[in-house]
């Protein structure tokens, strides 16, 4: 597993430079606007994920899954490898832009270190939770394909959200308060809740993504 952790680090610093750039955007952002940190460490997290999913397109060109096959890896081994990259490398890019946030607060003054975990350890958990569903979805079909499913779900999830809320909107209009229980929670108990449902995303995601290599012919 070691060895396809090294490549992929090595597919991702000859791409480097593009990367950058793209980081780059985030990184004026966040000089530029005095409040900016929240947005910059969110964009980095985020695309971290997809830098890190895209190993996986690369490993489909010119038959390199026929290659990969042939040396002493199994396809389990070559799923852990993709799961552990990706959490890495967010939990990596999340580090680093953290601090760089702290950074800027420390220097503008006009915005609370405290609300900025907050929000970087959600986005983390939330992008966590996204490459739960982008991976299975990476090695079944093609990168295009994959694209298109992707954009679908979270299209789905959007508009399921939608409609929850609406249902409790008229909830609460005709009964009153509504869930109340909802406004009690602290913070840390919506941090465990959103940890706990990550983990069984985790869990599911690496079993579908088990079998989908297994059946997998190269």
């Amino acid at each position: 597993m070691r060895g396809l952790l090294m490549k992929d680090l090595e597919l991702i610093k000859i791409n480097m430079r593009i990367y950058l750039a793209v980081f780059l955007i985030g990184l004026i952002y966040l000089v530029a606007h005095e409040n900016g940190s929240t947005f910059f460490v969110a964009y980095a997290i985020f695309v971290s994920i997809g830098v890190s999913v895209g190993t996986i397109s690369y490993d489909g060109y010119h038959h390199g899954m026929k290659f990969l096959m042939t040396l002493p890896v199994t396809k389990k081994q070559y799923v852990q490898s993709k799961y552990l990259l990706s959490f890495g490398f967010a939990v990596l890019v999340s580090v680093i832009s953290l601090l760089l946030g702290m950074i800027r607060i420390q220097i503008s003054g006009k915005q609370e270190a405290e609300d900025l975990l907050i929000s970087a350890g959600t986005a983390l958990v939330i992008s966590c939770i996204i490459l739960c569903g982008m991976i299975p979805l990476r090695l079944k079909y093609e990168a295009e394909k994959s694209r298109i499913v992707m954009v679908a779900a979270v299209a789905v999830i959007f508009l399921v959200a939608a409609v929850c809320k609406e249902l409790y909107d008229v909830y609460q209009k005709s009964f009153g308060k509504g869930l109340q229980f909802l406004d009690t929670l602290s913070g840390w108990q919506i941090a465990v809740g959103l940890i706990v449902v990550m983990m069984i995303c985790l869990a599911v995601s690496v079993k579908v993504s088990e079998r989908i290599m297994e059946k997998k012919e190269f």
